[in-house]
């Protein structure tokens, strides 16, 4: 269904709990805050597990017409390939928009700024070994399960070290 991929109903399901956990901690309010959560910021979280989802898809049945056709998947071709598409997509919106003469007039203005983005590309770059490596070898599935649990405990670490309150339905999600 999603991204031309077939599922088992066991997917479909942890799918599905992923996402209800997500939006419970999600729209759970902070201890001491009177603030609600964000409609927008709900869209943008449905949105970003959407593409996931069809992303995942998309990659499940590559592998396998790959496999068919005996083509083993490398994760560093998959990695080169998919991050050229998406370099190349972000250059043609950016030109078209505007942006990428101000982007580099910017990044040319504040050289520290340039050198941090730098650092951080290859921080992405290296994550992004790891993610494409579980894909390759494993299944997009995989990589989402994998990278969902690295989040929670990013999450549970941040709020034990950090000392941020969450209330029980926060938890409960």
């Amino acid at each position: 269904f999603l991204g031309g991929a077939d599922y088992k109903l066991r997917e479909y399901l942890q799918v599905a709990a992923i996402i209800a956990g997500t939006a419970i901690v999600g729209m759970a309010k902070k201890k001491g805050s009177g603030q609600s959560s964000s409609f927008v910021g709900l869209v943008f979280i449905c949105l970003s597990l959407t593409c996931d989802g069809l992303t995942g898809g998309v990659q499940k049945r590559l592998k396998t017409k790959l496999k068919a056709v005996g083509v083993v998947l490398k994760p560093y071709e998959f990695m080169l390939w998919t991050n050229l598409a998406m370099g190349c997509i972000a250059f043609v919106v950016s030109l078209s928009v505007g942006d990428l003469s101000r982007g580099a007039a910017f990044l040319f203005a504040n050289p520290a700024v340039t050198s941090k983005i730098v650092k951080f590309a290859a921080c992405s770059a290296c994550g992004q070994s790891f993610i494409f490596y579980t894909i390759a070898k494993f299944d997009p599935l995989v990589c989402t399960t994998v990278t969902t649990t690295r989040k929670i405990f990013s999450v549970l670490l941040s709020i034990f070290i950090n000392g941020h309150a969450m209330g029980a339905t926060g938890w409960f999600g």
